[in-house]
């Protein structure tokens, strides 16, 4: 990944993987800076970008954001809420 995904506490991560079938995790940003899920235990999968979208929207909390990172590509995006 180019330049980090700018998260804080409260944000949320969805991360997307295309390797043996599409699958999504999401989860709630723990700490600032926070690139993965390896010690987040609350970590959603799911099959599809809008139940991704669906479940990121259910977790985040007012103020702060919505990531969509690409682990394939490297591609991350805000996503609006």
């Amino acid at each position: 990944m180019a330049t980090p995904i700018p998260t804080q506490v409260g944000d949320v991560l969805i991360l997307r993987t295309d390797q043996s079938f599409s699958t999504y995790g999401v989860g709630q940003v723990s700490e600032d800076g926070q690139q993965d899920f390896r010690r987040l235990a609350n970590v959603t999968h799911v099959s599809d970008r809008a139940a991704a979208v669906a479940e990121a929207k259910a977790l985040v909390v007012p103020g702060r954001r919505m990531f969509l990172w690409n682990i394939d590509t490297g591609d991350w995006s805000e996503i609006s809420h």
